[in-house]
């Protein structure tokens, strides 16, 4: 097997497992390469379509490139704010005006969306 396609499946087998047992979204592992930042942001950009949040790090150059990876842009903090206001305004399973479903499962991404950008202000 060669990159990181290969370890997909297994990848998503853990972090469908996390949920499954109510636990948070797991770390991605490491990416060995301190030198390779262009690679462990693809990397870290992949993790997190598959679900991943955060990721264990070996040397401090990494850090930056992790955690603009794993925080949410302000386009995903717009759209959470949205999400939640109307989860707040008429609870339950809705649509939304652009015609997004919302249910408990979306309303709770959005709640964690906008948890992990207050931890960082």
């Amino acid at each position: 097997m060669r990159g990181d396609a290969g370890l997909d499946w297994c990848r998503s087998r853990v972090v469908v497992a996390a949920r499954a047992a109510g636990l948070v979204p797991p770390t991605q592992s490491v990416h060995a390469d301190t030198r390779d930042l262009e690679g462990l942001a693809a990397s870290c950009s992949h993790g997190r379509a598959l679900g991943f949040l955060g990721r264990a790090a070996i040397h401090p150059r990494q850090l930056p490139i992790i955690e603009r990876a794993y925080l949410p842009t302000e386009r995903e903090l717009e759209e959470a704010e949205t999400i939640v206001k109307a989860a707040t305004v008429q609870p339950g399973a809705q649509a939304l005006p652009d015609g997004r479903f919302v249910d408990a499962a979306v309303v709770a991404l959005a709640q964690r969306t906008l948890a992990l950008a207050g931890r960082r202000r």
